[in-house]
């Protein structure tokens, strides 16, 4: 909006040269104010047009971000859901190694906290496939988290955007 500002000020000095000139004009005196204003009148259209290519840009990169935000929060959703089945796997290896702890195998786990059963069953550690099945599931949680920062800093773009002076603000989307 600020550039809308700067444009109207050269459209003010604008009129008031005009206004000048035909002051002048019907006194009978000669005067270049006319060829002032229509000089400022096309800066300040020149100023508008610029102001109309940036904030168009910056719609785009909104509409960009809002996709991107999209995109984020349904891979996000994708690595949990991977995670969660990945851990159910994890659950049904631990109760058959531990079925008289099946109950509450099944009951508390969780993605974020499946490494914590090798502390609670050490001898775990030994079978590959467990091992590298928590190593997949604890590099999902990390993907779920960083989709999450992602999400965080595109919406702090979309913040920025409709708060930045140098955009028209009432072409800039929200969603």
């Amino acid at each position: 909006m600020l550039i809308l500002g700067i444009a109207g000020f050269f459209v003010a000095l604008a009129v008031l040269c005009f206004v000048r000139y035909n002051v002048l004009y019907a006194r009978g005196e000669k005067s270049g104010y006319d060829a002032g204003g229509s000089v400022l009148i096309a800066i300040a259209i020149l100023v508008s047009m610029i102001g109309f290519l940036v904030s168009g840009a910056g719609w785009a990169k909104q509409i960009s971000d809002f996709e991107d935000i999209k995109k984020y929060k349904n891979i996000e959703v994708i690595y949990k859901n991977k995670a969660e089945a990945l851990t159910a796997e994890f659950a049904k290896h631990l109760a058959e190694s531990y079925p008289e702890h099946e109950k509450n195998i099944y009951e508390k786990i969780s993605p974020d906290k499946v490494y914590l059963y090798f502390a609670k069953y050490p001898e775990l550690k030994a079978s590959e496939t467990l091992v590298a099945l928590v190593e997949r599931i604890n590099k999902l949680q990390t993907d779920v988290y960083d989709q999450q920062i992602n999400v965080e800093f595109m919406l702090k773009n979309t913040r920025y955007r409709l708060r930045n002076p140098w955009l028209f603000t009432f072409m800039i989307p929200y969603e």
